[in-house]
């Protein structure tokens, strides 16, 4: 039964050689095996004579193509909103491996790859994504892949077990990564201690279920532009050493339970444009040296426990794009140097520095998320914007009441003296 088979599959590859051989076939002229790739992975039949159309934006699957002569070979290949049913099989794998050089799985829910990929796959391919996609994609077929320097894994829990040992492995493999995402993708266990990635620029963990203090380590990779460790179980100080990064623009470790202060060493990084600390356990007061860094546009400080005075004028906040303080009970804006629709979901200070207590919620109050400072006007109806007496309407009953009292004054001394 084998023969009839074999004979089969060459008289559709002879087929498929002939047909883009004849005139009029297309310009397009690919690999005859590759093509049968790609409908194994689910090409249209009615793109099957031009794989490579840049005008079949949102199929299945897309195709980027080189220019090679005889026929051109596949360079990058997306798989979109694929059927389920869909295999990524090693054979197909194989026919392409031989030029593709980034892979990407979007929103496809296909059978993951069971076994290792190609060798010739391992050593030319430079990217590979996947989001939503692939479910239970196993670190140790992403290993194999030594030769990416882009790996972007998002919202695709890998195989159950996933560690920080797997995920040390993994990075052992991949000493030309310049970008690392791994943002809910179900791996715990503590951050990695060793980093073989000496080119690294973009570090994403986001969103898994890392513990434990930041290593370290992470400040060595001195190359890096964007480190995003949030929304995991992280705790201890934030490291000292961050400010070794030097290149760094965006730091967000939002959403862990780090504790401590603000480091100073945040003023070492003449590249920062994006610092989210927000959802923590931090204590102590805002640094005074965040309003000398220029380059700064996005400052996210709530629900912490700062305390002190906001030490930032208005002119440096409204340079920014985004500054959040909310959810710190013990922080507070002086009233001459900012307003509430300035320093919004914050308290104005007293005279000695420490919050006022915000005025009883009413039905205004409860649609703004901002403090009032004390600076309202009347509204004109006997009450000021906090809803009691105006001080005009109080200063009338206190002169009245004075008045009263003289006039009973004045009748019990006339009685005394008759």
């Amino acid at each position: 039964m084998a023969a009839p088979t074999l004979f089969t599959s060459r008289l559709l590859l002879l087929m498929v050689t002939v047909a883009f051989a004849l005139p009029g076939a297309g310009a397009a002229q690919l690999d005859p095996q590759q093509l049968l790739a790609l409908r194994a992975l689910g090409l249209a039949a009615h793109r099957a004579g031009d794989p490579c159309n840049d005008d079949a934006a949102g199929a299945p699957v897309a195709a980027s193509c080189d220019s090679g002569k005889p026929f051109r070979r596949v360079t990058s290949l997306t798989l979109t909103n694929c059927s389920d049913t869909t295999s990524v099989s090693p054979a197909a794998l194989d026919a392409l491996a031989p030029s593709l050089r980034a892979l990407a799985f979007t929103d496809c829910p296909a059978v993951p790859p069971r076994l290792l990929p190609p060798e010739q796959l391992a050593a030319g391919l430079l990217a590979f994504s996947c989001k939503s996609s692939l479910a239970r994609l196993p670190l140790v077929w992403l290993s194999r892949l030594a030769s990416l320097t882009e790996l972007a894994i998002t919202d695709t829990p890998l195989a159950t077990g996933s560690s920080t040992s797997e995920l040390a492995v993994l990075i052992s493999h991949m000493s030309n990564l310049t970008t690392l995402t791994l943002s809910h993708a179900n791996i715990s266990g503590a951050l990695p201690h060793h980093w073989h990635c000496a080119n690294l620029a973009r570090l994403d963990l986001s969103g898994n279920r890392f513990t434990g203090a930041i290593p370290d380590a992470v400040t060595l990779l001195g190359g890096i532009t964007s480190l995003n460790l949030s929304s995991n179980a992280l705790n201890g100080s934030i490291p000292a050493r961050i400010g070794d990064l030097i290149s760094l623009a965006a730091l967000d470790l939002s959403n862990n339970s780090l504790s401590g202060g603000i480091p100073d060493t945040l003023s070492t990084l003449p590249e920062l444009q994006v610092l989210n600390l927000g959802s923590n356990r931090l204590n102590g007061s805002i640094p005074r040296f965040l309003s000398g860094m220029k380059g700064l546009k996005e400052i996210n400080l709530e629900g912490n426990n700062l305390d002190g005075v906001v030490p930032f004028g208005a002119g440096f906040l409204a340079k920014l794009r985004v500054f959040r303080a909310a959810g710190n009970s013990k922080l507070c804006y002086n009233t001459s140097v900012l307003t509430a629709a300035v320093a919004v979901g914050v308290a104005p200070c007293d005279k000695y520095g420490f919050p006022v207590t915000p005025p009883p919620a009413t039905a205004q109050s409860e649609k703004s998320t901002d403090y009032d400072d004390g600076g309202g006007e009347s509204d004109g109806n006997g009450e000021d914007s906090r809803g009691g007496p105006s001080a005009a309407v109080l200063g009338l009953a206190i002169g009245l009441s004075c008045l009263a009292f003289a006039v009973i004054l004045v009748v019990c001394l006339c009685k005394v003296c008759r």
